[in-house]
């Protein structure tokens, strides 16, 4: 699975969980502002912050072994 696609995948899976527990909570008004910060900021950060890994020596001399 692509890393991306993996991204979206977890960050909507925690807002939907989050909102399942939100609508079984019975949440009352003062926190929905905090319910939809811990809904969204942790998706929001994994998708900016969690980047692809950096190409290792073992994969660039690979690379250039195979003239690319």
């Amino acid at each position: 699975m692509q890393l991306q696609r993996l991204k979206m995948v977890v960050a909507a899976s925690w807002m939907l969980v989050t909102l399942a527990i939100a609508i079984s909570a019975r949440v009352t008004w003062p926190l929905h502002l905090a319910v939809a910060a811990l809904g969204l900021l942790p998706p929001l950060a994994l998708l900016l912050w969690w980047n692809e890994p950096g190409q290792t020596t073992t994969e660039a001399i690979d690379e250039v072994r195979r003239g690319r």
